[in-house]
């Protein structure tokens, strides 16, 4: 990227020179206080360094979120792809059969008001009902000579396929892609900056 300062016509000549002495001189000695002269051309100010600093600080931090956007991609997008694959997860809790959620889902809220929630907090909601699933397969599965409702819900064979055929949907649903285009769900995405 360096090669896009030397030659962005925005860039000061004299704010090239600094760069490229700095670059001689090391820029670790940079950001432990220990500047090239050449930035004192940068202003008439006698507290020059305080400004270069900013800039520095500036284009440093400009760096680093460039270097993090090129490799896991925009922010807002990573936001909305984990919020679309949790909607896809909750849509599955809500929709699946009663012998793959296993868990009474009388008991659940609203959807809408699960949706409309952060993205941590449908996270925890989620958490909380993968918490009770467990606990009811583990019921399901303990013997203690007394029938139970879990029983009745097929063999242990049929339980086990429901389980796998639930957790595939919902692996599915986590590595969903954000879809081309806006169709992840009608309820607010939480982030109101556009």
């Amino acid at each position: 990227e360096i090669h896009r300062f030397y030659s962005d016509d925005n860039v000061d000549t004299d704010a090239k020179l600094a760069f490229t002495s700095q670059t001689f001189l090391g820029w670790e000695d940079a950001f432990q206080g220990r500047f090239s002269q050449k930035w004192q051309a940068l202003s008439s100010d006698k507290n020059w360094a305080r400004p270069v600093l900013t800039e520095l600080m500036n284009w440093g931090r400009a760096c680093w979120t460039n270097r993090c956007t090129h490799l896991f991609g925009e922010r807002k997008d990573q936001y909305r792809l984990r919020r679309h694959c949790l909607h896809l997860q909750v849509k599955i809790w809500y929709e699946s059969p009663r012998t793959q959620v296993l868990v009474n889902r009388t008991n659940f809220p609203d959807r809408a008001s699960i949706l409309h929630r952060n993205n941590e907090g449908i996270a925890r909601w989620l958490d909380q009902q993968h918490a009770d699933r467990d606990s009811m397969r583990n019921r399901a599965s303990q013997t203690t000579g007394q029938l139970t409702m879990d029983r009745f819900m097929g063999t242990i064979a049929s339980r086990r396929e429901q389980n796998l055929n639930f957790q595939g949907s919902l692996q599915e649903a986590r590595r969903a892609n954000l879809p081309v285009t806006n169709e992840t769900t009608t309820a607010s995405d939480g982030d109101h900056s556009h």
